[in-house]
């Protein structure tokens, strides 16, 4: 009988040991799983606001908000650009959306502020944060921690408007409620810390009464928490691809934007670095009379005039990405079969201009060069080149126009 005793006694405290070293290694766990979902979620968070920053600020007309004063608040580039944020404003999940405008000595003010209850006045000044300040430098970014102003506490990204110059003509801000945020953050945590109470009773109610049922009904549980989980990222995912789609596509053409140009430009940098470039060409666009067409029949006929011109473009170089990198230039990046075949499609591109110089449609001068492994140390260097041979070709068929 001591026997037994002494052995149920040894085999309580072995059971006692093992429960808590179980419940340690499950509070462990979920610490750490705390810590990773939460990181995630913020990352998530942050993709989310640039995402949409971006593209609003793919939307709007750089040379036109440039030229914005306090006087122009009713005219027909205000009242356009107003209505792009608010469009925004009223169709993605955001408190708040304005254009900033950038003052001297990292200053910043409002330009634009489409809020119909409380808005930002043209000049009021707004507090500078360092994504602000990094936005006005050329790079989107996202405010790392939250900030509280006379209107609430938020979360904010900011993403810069490009001119035609390749300048930063003013900045897009988009306001997320901070404490709405943080709430998702808990509920998060919540959710995770059910999850792991939830496996360490599963553990301890299979240690003390091995009830398979229960336990295949927590994993059920889990699994239906899992799935609505992963069906509310899913969710998430389409609507930063369709956000996505809009800052790396040019709205009046539908070829790529500049923001996906410079995207392309660093990918070329960095393979020209590391010696792993295949080669490239590089083929720059310049549309020729789109001034004098905007000057003379208007903007409307100027934008079909460029319409036009990319729709040239996107036929003879049909396999090769085409970017709109401002108002009437493109750039097209040869590579694989059409690197090959660059010279021969560029001259049959060039002999449809000689032929439309004539027939009064769309004229596009152009300029060919190829990256050399011996000389190049970056795309630029192949890009001056090519724009310095298409001014060439500029003067060239101003002659033969004559």
């Amino acid at each position: 009988m001591r026997k037994t005793v002494t052995k149920l006694k040894a085999n309580v405290r072995v059971f006692i040991i093992a429960l808590i070293f179980m419940m340690i290694t499950q509070i462990i766990m979920g610490v750490v799983l705390i810590s990773m979902s939460n990181k995630q979620l913020r990352e998530q968070i942050n993709v989310r606001m640039l995402d949409t920053a971006n593209a609003a600020a793919s939307q709007i007309d750089g040379d036109a908000v440039k030229r914005l004063t306090e006087e122009d608040r009713q005219s027909a580039g205000y009242n356009k650009t107003l209505i792009t944020l608010r469009l925004f404003q009223q169709n993605i999940k955001l408190d708040y959306i304005y254009l900033v405008k950038i003052d001297e000595g990292d200053k910043f003010s409002f330009l634009i502020d489409p809020d119909t209850e409380r808005p930002g006045q043209y000049g009021e000044p707004i507090k500078t944060t360092d994504a602000m300040i990094n936005a006005a430098n050329g790079r989107a970014d996202v405010d790392k921690e939250a900030y509280s102003d006379e209107w609430g506490r938020f979360y904010s990204a900011y993403s810069p408007v490009w001119d035609s110059n390749g300048d930063v003509a003013a900045l897009v801000g988009v306001d997320f409620n901070a404490d709405k945020y943080d709430e998702e953050i808990n509920q998060h945590k919540a959710v995770v810390v059910i999850i792991s109470m939830i496996a360490t009773t599963i553990i301890i109610g299979v240690v003390i009464v091995m009830h398979t049922f229960a336990l295949e009904g927590e994993k059920a549980a889990y699994r239906k928490e899992l799935d609505e989980t992963l069906k509310r990222e899913k969710v998430q995912e389409q609507e930063l691809g369709s956000v996505r789609q809009l800052a790396y596509t040019d709205p009046l053409t539908g070829v790529k934007s500049k923001r996906a140009y410079l995207e392309a430009i660093e990918r070329l940098d960095r393979e020209i670095s590391a010696g792993s470039s295949a080669g490239f060409g590089v083929i720059v666009f310049d549309l020729n009379g789109l001034k004098n067409i905007n000057d003379t029949l208007g903007h409307e006929e100027g934008d079909r005039y460029i319409q036009a011109g990319s729709a040239l473009i996107c036929d003879i170089f049909s396999h090769s990405p085409v970017f709109r990198i401002g108002g009437d230039e493109f750039v097209v990046l040869l590579e694989g079969k059409d690197y090959e075949s660059g010279e021969k499609l560029l001259s049959e591109f060039n002999k449809k201009i000689e032929e439309n110089l004539h027939s009064g449609k769309v004229v596009v001068s152009t300029g060919l060069d190829e990256f050399d492994p011996r000389f190049d140390i970056s795309f630029s260097a192949v890009f001056e080149r090519a724009d310095k041979k298409m001014y060439e070709r500029k003067c060239y068929l101003k002659t033969i126009a004559v």
